[in-house]
């Protein structure tokens, strides 16, 4: 097609979705153990259902919607305090909805700012495209935020700090793991031990959970080193003429900039043949290549770090009775900005799945979905951020110029780029495996609200249509088992405001959608009739008991 990107290493994966302010955690170091492991003797009395190794925001996230759902959490970090300098930029829509299930999207509405265009720049400064972020992302927010990572955690901590059933201990070093039949004994540096039903590795890259476990990773094959450098501007400094995110096509030097948050900016600037890492992060080479847009009687540097950018994944994210989730389970180049998001994935995912266990709903064999529903969607993403990297990266002067001819003539752009869950849904169906639509609904009191703050959370099946008896019958059963939530509409009491879900449905071709609490789609249903096969379906795969 004449004016499109479609080359041999295709420059549209830029406009799928582009997020890249994202930025990996800063990789820790965890002692392991000298002495070998065994399996511990079964306690008569755990100290927890859940230990989490790590309190970034992905063990943050996981500890509160544990907590929230009244289990017993230990979180153990080996920091003693929380790290306090920013790391990741960037999450979605998803993400937020996610924020909105543990009641603190309006706090992260005011420290997060929508992203609303990303522009490409050619080597003078000079636009070649602009993208607009502002699409209708299916969630019912915006569809991209930047933020300060700092303010989020605190966001975080607050949530973990309000579930009663959750401890976080600081100073906390994991080094030994022995898992018994049912239990994992977590030893800690002060030779104090931990018990709990699971463990879940958050620890990031640099996983002790993963090593200890043995769990092999395999490598996607991209290495890159960036200096990423953050800036906060001094009071009463003129405002800064930079993109809300911008990503400089220089094969001189490739590199980026944007905003972090309302009062934070970052630069990026990929490492090329003959620097030595350790020159570029000193003050005088940093501020000189900053000299473009800011000086230092105009802006701190509140950041300035060499990452060696990687894609790599676990072969599982589960080993026995422990999890991996986040930077410990993959790790991936920040080109679309989903490394944190990706991990707060696997936490939402975990939540629910940990949630049944532990009650007693669900076989303990549900968790081998995890792996399953997780890593495939991992490695979408990290193949995605990988083939953006390797245009981001073009360093060849006659592959770079042509690729940004390119780029100024297209004229249509791919949808966002949302991969499904590889498992935990009926194969073969509409929609299934792929993210919901959360709508808007009308309740009877007048007011209009997003459906999970009307419904709660939990599986949720909306229908189109009237149920029968059969029907009926059976989402009472659920309803029961795992709190299953049903809603016809357009029925007396709940109207949808717009018809962003009807459409969606109509769309598909199905008069019913049952949703995952990690807002995925189980299955779908083309008639009334086949409603009760969809929630037998469900039944069998959650392994109830």
């Amino acid at each position: 097609m004449a004016g499109s990107y479609w080359t041999s290493t295709p420059p549209e994966v830029f406009f799928r979705h582009v997020q890249r302010t994202g930025i990996s955690e800063g990789l820790g170091h965890m002692k392991l153990a000298d002495e070998p492991r065994t399996s511990a003797p079964t306690p008569d009395v755990v100290d927890a259902d859940v230990v989490i190794i790590g309190y970034g925001p992905v063990g943050q996230t996981l500890a509160a919607l544990l907590g929230t759902s009244g289990h017993r959490v230990l979180v153990c970090e080996r920091r003693v305090g929380r790290y306090e300098t920013p790391r990741a930029g960037h999450f979605d829509h998803e993400i937020m909805r996610v924020f909105q299930s543990l009641g603190i999207a309006d706090e992260v509405r005011r420290i997060a700012e929508p992203a609303r265009v990303y522009a490409f720049l050619d080597t003078d400064g000079g636009v070649i495209s602009r993208l607009p972020r502002e699409w209708n992302a299916p969630s019912g927010w915006d569809a991209s935020y930047h933020f300060y990572q700092p303010e989020l955690e605190d966001v975080l901590d607050a949530a973990v700090r309000g579930a009663s059933t959750v401890d976080v201990r600081f100073g906390a070093e994991v080094v030994d793991l022995r898992q018994g039949a049912d239990h994992v004994v977590v030893t800690l540096t002060d030779g104090s031990a931990v018990t709990a039903r699971y463990a879940v590795g958050a620890d990031g890259a640099n996983s002790a959970v993963r090593t200890l476990c043995g769990v092999p990773t395999k490598d996607l094959g991209f290495r890159g080193d960036w200096l990423v450098v953050d800036v906060r501007p001094r009071p009463g400094a003129p405002a800064l003429d930079i993109p809300d995110t911008g990503q400089v096509l220089d094969p001189a030097r490739p590199n980026h900039m944007g905003r972090v948050a309302q009062r934070y900016f970052r630069w990026e600037f990929m490492l090329v043949e003959g620097d030595d890492p350790t020159e570029m992060v000193k003050p005088e080479r940093v501020w000189e290549l900053l000299r473009p847009w800011i000086g230092p009687q105009e802006g701190e540097v509140i950041r300035q770090t060499v990452y060696q950018f990687r894609s790599i994944v676990a072969d599982t994210f589960r080993h026995r009775s422990v999890l991996l989730a986040g930077d410990a389970a993959h790790v991936m180049p920040p080109f679309l900005g989903q490394g944190m998001s990706s991990g707060i994935r696997d936490a939402a995912t975990l939540g629910w799945m940990l949630d049944l266990v532990l009650t007693g709903a669900a076989d303990p064999k549900l968790l081998d979905l995890y792996t399953l529903s997780r890593r495939p969607q991992v490695i979408d993403y990290i193949e995605e951020s990988v083939r953006v990297g390797t245009v981001v990266c073009e360093t060849d002067p006659v592959r770079a110029a042509r690729r940004r001819e390119q780029m100024r003539s297209a004229t249509e752009l791919p949808p966002p780029f949302e991969p499904p869950v590889g498992a935990g849904f009926r194969d073969g169906q509409p929609l299934a495996g792929h993210l919901a639509v959360q709508p808007f609904l009308r309740t009877s009191g007048g007011q209009t609200e997003r459906s999970d703050d009307v419904l709660g959370h939990g599986f949720t099946l909306f229908s189109l249509v009237e149920p029968d008896a059969a029907t009926t019958a059976a989402v009472a059963e659920l309803e029961r088992a795992i709190g299953l939530r049903s809603v016809v509409v357009g029925a007396e009491g709940v109207q949808e405001e717009g018809e962003a879900l009807s459409d969606w449905l109509k769309e598909a071709g199905v008069v019913a959608v049952l949703v995952r609490p990690d807002f995925y789609v189980f299955g779908t249903a083309t008639e009334l009739s086949e409603v009760v096969d969809l929630l037998a379906s469900l039944r069998a795969s959650l392994s109830l008991v």
